[in-house]
């Protein structure tokens, strides 16, 4: 998965503009999003950088995670083929 496929598909999940995307990307390399405790400082960051409230900034942070946890699981099943979309 490449930096602009999350931009777009994060985007296209939720409803956020391109540019509020790739903000979301920055907040995501710049935290460990595997790491239970930090989920709540993110979507603070989100919700304080994008103005979203804490609804929208937990769906913004819920769609992310699922969408890497997701490309993960398929980089696994398929290291060397083509990957299940």
């Amino acid at each position: 998965m490449t930096k602009t496929t999350f931009i777009n598909e994060l985007a296209n999940r939720t409803g956020i503009t391109q540019e509020q995307a790739s903000t979301v990307n920055k907040i995501f390399e710049s935290n460990f999003i595997f790491k239970k405790k930090n989920s709540q400082k993110i979507i603070a960051e989100i919700g304080e950088k994008l103005g979203f409230d804490e609804a929208k900034s937990k769906e913004i942070y819920d769609e992310g995670y699922d969408f890497i946890g997701d490309s993960i699981v398929n980089k696994i099943k398929h290291p060397f083929g083509s990957q299940d979309k």
